[in-house]
């Protein structure tokens, strides 16, 4: 059946090249950089709550396009960095937390503090105005620290009213990782469900490119764009 010149064009100038688009877009979304929003504080004060990221889905494996299979591993996960994968418990679900241990490591925690190996991780007390931003207005009473991790350095906070959520010594098991939120005291990870297995990670944090407060004016957190963890 020939098509008219109209619809040929309509097909030419529309059809085709928003296909092609789009067919790019999951392509690059699969395999390259993938833009993820946070709804949850388990980051603060790394990421807050309503920023947006993009995840550099290249830096652990190649993965195969429109799926989430990898068919070559690049690298594995180090301490220190901040990685998005899926929920152990429930893989529909992406977390992003950070490496705190990996295969063969010891961890445990003792009164908030990460004990690695049976060294603790450096852990010095900040003044608050040295993180870079507000944490939510929602969080109170809490203090913030400078934790160092395989030669990283990133912030963490505490909540001076919480327990300590002590665990006692594990081994990271082969091909697995333990991970933590930075908000040490708010945060769902591997204290509860335990590890997670190489298979289940998505890729590294890379940069927040939009974030947005819905708590306080002037509401765009335009000094939160382009910071890389």
């Amino acid at each position: 059946m020939l098509k008219s010149p109209k619809v040929k064009k309509f097909l030419n100038e529309w059809v085709y090249p928003l296909g092609i688009a789009f067919l790019l877009a999951a392509v690059f979304r699969t395999t390259i950089a993938s833009p993820r929003h946070i709804p949850t504080g388990s980051m603060i004060p790394t990421i807050h709550i309503g920023e947006f990221i993009f995840v550099n889905m290249m830096a652990y494996d190649w993965h195969i396009p429109f799926t989430r299979q990898s068919f070559e591993e690049k690298s594995n996960p180090q301490r220190g960095e901040v990685v998005v994968f899926e929920f152990p418990v429930d893989g529909s679900k992406d977390f992003i937390k950070r490496v705190i241990g990996v295969p063969g490591d010891t961890v445990e925690i003792r009164d908030k503090r990460v004990i690695l190996n049976g060294q603790p991780l450096l852990l010095e007390p900040v003044d608050p105005s040295e993180v870079k931003n507000p944490v939510p207005l929602k969080y109170d009473n809490v203090s913030f620290f400078r934790e160092t991790n395989n030669d990283k350095t990133y912030f963490v906070m505490h909540m001076n009213d919480r327990m300590a959520r002590d665990r006692s010594e594990l081994k990271v098991p082969e091909g697995s990782y333990f991970v933590m939120g930075d908000n040490r005291d708010d945060s769902d990870d591997s204290r509860e469900w335990g590890f997670v297995s190489r298979e289940k990670f998505l890729g590294r944090a890379g940069f927040i490119w939009f974030s947005f407060d819905k708590e306080r004016a002037p509401w765009v957190r335009f000094n939160r764009f382009g910071t890389t963890f």
